[in-house]
């Protein structure tokens, strides 16, 4: 008999985006996703979420805040890692809305 090793999730909420930066009118894509899951000793808060921005061009990590496992709730920037105070969703989305501000991108 095989065993389920894969944790339950949900999507709640989706939203892909298409900005221009409002300098250089580079064209990024942001992609915001968050999902209920049943594993809570991996994801503490009940979610795990995924919020990048990236260059349409190159694919390249423009800001990104996610908490996959192992590492838990981190934020990418200028290609370095760093941890995240996860507070709530709320707080998820505005900051990662006020570092995309803050990069030149208009919403």
């Amino acid at each position: 008999m095989a065993i389920n090793t894969y944790m339950s999730a949900v999507l709640l909420y989706h939203s892909k985006l298409t900005l221009i930066h409002s300098v250089s009118k580079m064209i990024a894509i942001a992609e915001l996703k968050v999902w209920k899951v049943d594993d809570f000793h991996a994801y503490p808060e009940g979610i795990k979420y995924s919020f990048f921005c990236v260059d349409r061009t190159s694919g390249s990590i423009i800001i990104g805040l996610d908490n996959h496992k192992p590492k838990g709730p981190h934020k990418h920037l200028n290609g370095i890692e760093e941890p995240y105070q996860f507070n709530d969703c709320d707080h998820l989305v505005n900051d990662f809305w006020n570092e995309v501000r803050k990069l030149g991108f208009d919403l």
